[in-house]
């Protein structure tokens, strides 16, 4: 059993190509050539479609894996008593390390809102992230803001959504987190303003925006942790908050559930 549930993961984290293929309407597990017969089909398998049309076909590896890494070790022992930490940090010192990264998000977002043809939106992450490196000092000050120019966000997994492409596999990958096929080649393709970057540098970098984001998380960790379930609660938040981003109609249809709800509101908040 161990062995058919190791050569499963082999063969979903060896296959990456999967994500990029358009998917039926119904399930990420589709052939890539679909008639109108096949389309109905269900290639779920027996497994349960997620938000997005996700599945969870490694639930077992995930679960007591990387689950187990993430949730019990890593959050617990490190991130979680450092955020708490760095939310104790002065306002101002909290806010240029939001504005910072959320400066190079408007430099990726400039060419994933051009990707969608909103091009109003991709000239205006443009200006902003020219203001704010300039006249915000790197980006530490939020100058567009103040200048009426809000911001435009999008991320190039959002991108890939809404042109088809369902979330495919739910993976938890350790020391990262939750993440699906799509959001993985999604992350990847916007990590690009790090590359010119000193490796040390980069992914210290990285783990300064981790530090920072789970901080904003900090109001909710009950939701996940006084959960009957916290794995099946951390993967329905994550894949209707990612889905909620491609169709914000949509996303709710799967399961109505109000710690769910009220989660998501305090996200975006």
């Amino acid at each position: 059993m161990i062995k058919k549930v190791l050569l499963t993961a082999a063969i979903c984290l060896l296959l990456p190509s999967q994500v990029l293929a358009r998917h039926s309407n119904y399930s990420p597990m589709a052939p890539r050539s679909i008639s109108a017969e096949s389309s109905k089909k269900d290639y779920s398998y027996g497994l349960t479609l997620l938000p997005g049309n996700s599945i969870d076909s490694i639930e077992a590896v995930n679960r007591n894996g990387p689950w187990i890494v993430n949730y019990m070790i890593v959050d617990r022992y490190f991130l979680r008593p450092v955020a708490h930490g760095y939310s104790h940090l002065p306002d101002f010192t909290q806010t240029g390390v939001h504005n910072f990264f959320a400066n190079i998000s408007d430099l990726t977002g400039t060419i994933d809102n051009l990707l969608l043809g909103q091009f109003g939106h991709s000239g205006i992450s443009l200006s902003r992230f020219a203001i704010n490196t300039t006249l915000g000092i790197g980006g530490l000050f939020d100058v567009a803001t103040s200048f009426g120019i809000e911001s435009h966000p999008m991320k190039m997994s959002t991108v890939m959504g809404r042109y088809g492409v369902d979330q495919g596999h739910y993976l938890m990958i350790p020391f990262m987190g939750p993440s699906t096929e799509r959001e993985l080649h999604g992350s990847i393709a916007d990590s690009w303003p790090y590359m010119p970057l000193n490796p040390v540098l980069s992914a210290s970098l990285k783990l300064l925006d981790a530090i920072d984001t789970r901080a904003q998380f900090i109001p909710q960790e009950g939701v996940i942790d006084n959960a009957v379930d916290s794995y099946a609660q951390m993967r329905q938040i994550y894949l209707m908050y990612a889905q909620g981003k491609v169709d914000p109609d949509a996303a709710m249809k799967t399961q109505e559930d109000k710690n769910v709800d009220e989660f998501l509101d305090e996200i975006d908040e």
